[in-house]
C-alpha cells in the first residue's frame, strides 16, 4: 500500500523580482490585464480598481508590495482575483497582478522550506520560502485586507 501523499493544490504567481505561493482553493479567476481605476488615498503598493462583478476590487502589486519597484504591465500580465479570508462586507475579494499566468503546482511537504534569509520582511509578506529549491513568498493577506478594508470603507 502506497503512503498517503499530502499535497496543497497551490497557485505560483510569477512578478518582476520574484513569485508568490498562494493555495488554489483562494484564487476565483484569473483575468487578462486591464487598465484599473485610481483609488484615493491608496499605499503606492495598491494600484488602484477594477470593476470585477460589478463591485470595485482592488488591485495589489506584488512588485510594489514586495521589492518596492513599480513596472509596467507587460503583455502576458495577469489580475489573479482572490477571495477575502476576512468577512469584510466591502472587500470580498481583491487582485494580485502578476507578470504571466500563475503556474498551478501540487505542492507536496517535502517540496517547501523555509528559506533562512535574515533580512527583515517587507510588510505584507508572511514568509520567504523556497519551493523545489526556488525562492518564494508566502504573502500575509491578512496584513494585506486590513489595509484594503480600510481603504474600501471610505
Amino acid at each position: 500500500m502506497e503512503p498517503l501523499r499530502h499535497v496543497l493544490r497551490s497557485l505560483l504567481i510569477p512578478f518582476q523580482g520574484g513569485q508568490a505561493v498562494l493555495p488554489h482553493s483562494t484564487v476565483v479567476q484569473v483575468l487578462p490585464f486591464a487598465k484599473s481605476l485610481r483609488l484615493e488615498n491608496a499605499p503606492p503598493w495598491v494600484t488602484g480598481a477594477i470593476l470585477w462583478r460589478s463591485r470595485t476590487t482592488p488591485l495589489v502589486s506584488l512588485e510594489r508590495l514586495v521589492c518596492g519597484i513599480t513596472p509596467g504591465p507587460g503583455a502576458h500580465s495577469r489580475i489573479i482575483v482572490v477571495n477575502a479570508l476576512s468577512n469584510a462586507p466591502r472587500l470580498p475579494s481583491f487582485g494580485l497582478l502578476g507578470a504571466r499566468a500563475p503556474q498551478l503546482l501540487d505542492l507536496e511537504r517535502t517540496a517547501i522550506s523555509l528559506d533562512e534569509a535574515t533580512e527583515p520582511l517587507p510588510a505584507g509578506v508572511l514568509s520567504r520560502v523556497r519551493i523545489n529549491g526556488q525562492a518564494a513568498i508566502i504573502p500575509d493577506m491578512d496584513a494585506i485586507e486590513a489595509v484594503l478594508s480600510r481603504l474600501m470603507a471610505t
